[in-house]
């Protein structure tokens, strides 16, 4: 818009966040950010703030790509209500059950991982599914659901940024094109070993998954209790004639993850790295439930009238999590308005050692990315900044944009208004507050580390 807001950019970012640790209700806090920032553009007009922040909810709700998101993220609740309706998640259940009595921690962690892992195609269908199909198992061992936000959350968003053939690398490809790095693949690849937030925080998790490593407000937490009969007496009631079958949740998840691979190919012109990851998301859950529909229908679990009725239930299950991602978009946008990143930015500009470069960028990246709760929004900045500074310094390209990216997944773990954080609080059926106030000093712990061996890397590669 023309106009440097300096300092004042980072105020609505911080009201925003201030509010949330304070009252525990996000879309409120939300909200309280986007009006200040619409009181700080609006400075001159501070009457017109109520229908300029309805105008850009709008506007932001009405975006081809923010839409698909948003109807995505309330389809994958109707997904989700038509596998509990069949019990396909108590199918899964009952089957590890059977294979090793009671489900071991051990072989239950497992599970966590290799799903965070291998669903590496998108960031909320991995932690949808991750937490809808393994909630029960934890309930049943005793860990609480803070626990396993923190798993699913850490494991989903550090494993999609490292593997790169996904939305997410076709992201980092268009960035680096636009920066005339000639072969931009190639430049990723190299830049993934350079990561070391996301690996720190893969190796953090796997550690307190084996040493049971608590410290923090994780102490507070306690496990869900867990009434078998009063959970299945429920279950009767609601779907009397429905036998638990674990078709009814296979079939739906693996159309979904065969039609994201197939849009992502289609989309990316035979490249997954290059499609379409928020098309391919909406397309893969509106046909699973289709699928889930059918199989339902075919297995005599329900009728059409009743599938319907599960999902109009499943939406509104989900409506809360369209409405924060609508605000925390909304937010998203006005920072970029009032230039909340590039001010923040200018402190990677300081006269400084070449090899504390590194450790400021990821700092700079995480503080940013914190405040906007956005990886994207965040690269989009950083990028056009490192690639020029790696040659002024000679300090190694990849490393810089290694920290860049470090920094930008940092908020994305942790930022208690970035989409993830949200999605995945649902999935565990916690508050964000109370995910974000139990993950943050893990995070913390990897973010140290980092910083210490981006600090150690760029005096070695010097």
């Amino acid at each position: 818009m023309g106009t440097d807001f300096g300092a004042w950019s980072l105020v609505p970012p911080l009201v925003a966040v201030t509010l949330a640790l304070k009252t525990r209700r996000v879309l409120i806090s939300l909200l309280g950010g986007v009006t200040v920032a619409m009181l700080i553009l609006l400075h001159t007009q501070p009457w017109m703030t109520p229908f300029a922040v309805l105008d850009r909810a709008t506007a932001v709700a009405s975006d081809p790509g923010n839409l698909q998101l948003i109807a995505f993220s309330m389809l994958i609740g109707s997904l989700l209500q038509l596998i509990r309706a069949g019990r396909g998640f108590d199918a899964f259940n009952t089957l590890i059950q059977r294979r090793v009595g009671l489900a071991s921690k051990r072989l239950t962690f497992g599970m966590t991982y290799g799903f965070g892992v291998a669903l590496f195609l998108e960031t909320w269908s991995n932690v949808l599914i991750t937490g809808s199909t393994l909630s029960g198992l934890y309930d049943r061992l005793g860990i609480s659901r803070e626990r396993m936000a923190y798993f699913i959350h850490t494991v989903a968003i550090n494993a999609v940024a490292l593997i790169v053939i996904n939305s997410w690398g076709a992201y980092y490809i268009g960035l680096l094109r636009a920066q005339d790095i000639a072969n931009p693949l190639g430049f990723v690849i190299s830049a993934v070993p350079y990561t070391l937030y996301c690996w720190v925080s893969l190796a953090l998790v796997a550690f307190v998954m084996a040493s049971g490593f608590t410290i923090g407000p994780m102490r507070e937490s306690t496990p869900r209790p867990v009434d078998e009969e009063e959970m299945h007496d429920d279950m009767d009631a609601a779907c009397p004639s429905v036998r638990p079958r674990l078709i009814y949740l296979i079939v739906p998840v693996i159309t979904l993850i065969a039609v994201v691979i197939g849009t992502m190919w289609v989309t990316g012109d035979g490249h997954i790295a290059g499609g379409d990851g928020t098309r391919a998301g909406l397309y893969g859950v509106g046909l699973s439930i289709l699928v889930a529909v059918m199989v339902l229908k075919a297995g005599g679990a329900m009728t059409i009238l009743a599938a319907e009725d599960h999902i109009v239930e499943g939406l509104r299950k989900f409506l809360d999590v369209s409405l924060l991602l609508i605000f925390a978009l909304s937010l998203g946008t006005l920072c970029r308005d009032l230039g909340t990143g590039l001010y923040l930015s200018q402190i990677v500009q300081v006269t400084l050692p070449p090899f504390v470069i590194p450790a400021l960028i990821f700092i700079v990246s995480a503080c940013m990315s914190f405040a906007t709760g956005t990886s994207y929004g965040t690269l989009a900045i950083m990028v056009p900044i490192v690639v020029p500074m790696a040659e002024l310094t000679g300090l190694s390209a990849p490393l810089l944009f290694g920290a860049a990216l470090s920094g930008s997944v940092f908020g994305n773990n942790t930022s208690p208004i970035a989409d993830i954080s949200i999605v995945t609080s649902k999935a565990a059926d916690i508050s964000v507050v109370d995910h974000v106030r139990t993950q943050l000093p893990y995070a913390l712990i990897a973010a140290t580390i980092t910083v210490i061996g981006f600090l150690v890397l760029a005096l070695a590669t010097r």
